[in-house]
């Protein structure tokens, strides 16, 4: 099947398409693997589980949030199998299928409620279930799993704190000092009585005091990083699987069917998850501007480390790639909404594509430019970079310059995709 299922069904049903990137979201859950009894437990606990999807994926998040591992500094080929194995018994995969469809667990029946949220949104649901009511629709619905489904992906994040027992303590308690310093000038700014030039006075001098106490805590927690080790696993939908899941246990609210709830509940090896590769990095060291409690750090140390693992990942296997689109198009500067969290620097390189579909229904992509970021204007999107008032942290979008191509051939919504 080699049908873009959105566009297939669009066209079956006589819709407007829609800009290519609604159809180009890949869905994503996210695991923390934390290992309890370890130093600083609570705090990565309590971070770790409000860890947001990246923008460029769709949250595909189950019920469980969290997985508990009782063996520290295992092995990466020993935690994948170990990992495959939680998979299996645990029946993830099914369980995004399940997802997809929004099974219900009561009735077993499944509906196209979520395809169409992330694919069709110009069609009704009234319109998909007539297609469910024809062979060709059937058919299409089946190519679902092409571009949506077979786009699904698990990653696992396993977080511990690099030299966390030597470094807890110093850390915690000058935590403690910049909390009452950041107090202490939230209460000079609201005194009442004295003059202007006094409280603005006073103000310069407790800020001068905080940003040469952020500087020593910078050193004090410099050794004191975060190291995530990152492994991505893929949802296996192909024309078998999908075949079988629509022959054998579809069925839907207006035709309830107890055998078909009975036998997809009792499939225990159709649905997959499939191995695609890990990456492991260390935390930089944090800049502590604009931070003034312990969990602001934490977050802000898991959220950058956990977001350079997903960029990594993404260099490294082709699959899990995203594609963004163009926002804008004008005097030879293209902007896209990405910056240095999905891993922009001035030696990066992307092309454009345009989507196109034949007569018989197949999609290819023609490159019609390549740009390069302009290394002034590259956003800093990251976690916290605003607070931090880092440069360009309010730019809103990269700025990109046309090395090959013509700009008349370029518009908003185009795919932009990094050339590795």
């Amino acid at each position: 099947m080699k049908r873009l299922f959105v566009l297939a069904l669009a066209a079956l049903l006589h819709l407007p398409l829609l800009a290519q990137e609604d159809y180009n979201r890949s869905s994503l859950y996210i695991i923390p693997l934390l290992h309890p009894g370890t130093g600083m437990y609570e705090e990565i606990y309590n971070t770790a589980i409000h860890l947001e999807i990246p923008d460029r994926y769709n949250d595909h998040s189950l019920s469980m949030r969290m997985l508990a591992d009782n063996v520290s500094n295992p092995k990466p080929k020993d935690q994948i199998e170990r990992l495959k194995t939680f998979l299996d018994k645990n029946q993830i995969a099914k369980r995004m299928v399940a997802r997809w469809f929004c099974r219900d667990k009561q009735t077993g029946t499944f509906s196209m409620d979520l395809v169409a949220e992330r694919g069709l949104y110009n069609a009704s649901a009234e319109e998909i279930r007539t297609a469910m009511q024809t062979v060709r629709g059937k058919a299409l619905l089946a190519d679902a799993g092409e571009q949506l489904i077979g786009q699904t992906f698990v990653i696992f994040n396993d977080i511990t704190y690099y030299d966390k027992e030597s470094k807890a303590q110093t850390v915690l308690g000058v935590f403690q000092i910049v909390a009452a310093t950041a107090e202490l000038v939230g209460g000079v700014a609201g005194t009442v009585g004295g003059s202007g030039g006094e409280m603005a006075s006073g103000i310069a001098n407790l800020t001068k005091s905080f940003s040469d106490l952020g500087g020593l805590v910078s050193d004090q927690i410099a050794g004191f990083m975060v190291d995530v080790h990152s492994y991505l696993f893929q949802l296996e939908w192909n024309d078998e699987t999908a075949a079988k899941f629509y022959s054998e246990y579809w069925c839907d609210a207006n035709n309830p069917d107890p055998a078909r709830k009975a036998a997809f509940e009792a499939d225990k090896t159709t649905f997959k998850m499939k191995y695609i590769g890990d990456y492991s990095a260390r935390s930089s060291k944090t800049v502590m501007r604009g931070l003034y409690t312990p969990q602001d750090v934490f977050n802000k140390v898991m959220t950058r480390a956990a977001d350079e693992n997903i960029v990594q990942l993404q260099k490294k296997f082709p699959v899990f790639k995203v594609t963004a689109p163009l926002t804008d198009v004008e005097n030879g500067i293209v902007k896209a909404h990405i910056g240095l969290k999905e891993g922009v620097n001035p030696k990066s390189k992307y092309e454009v594509l345009e989507r196109r579909r034949a007569e018989d229904g197949t999609i290819s992509y023609e490159r019609r430019a390549v740009l390069v970021p302009d290394k002034d204007r590259i956003w800093d999107n990251r976690c916290m970079a605003v607070e931090e008032m880092a440069d360009n942290a309010e730019l809103g979008a990269t700025s990109f310059r046309i090395t090959s191509g013509n700009e008349a051939s370029l518009y908003r919504g185009m795919l932009l995709r990094e050339i590795r």
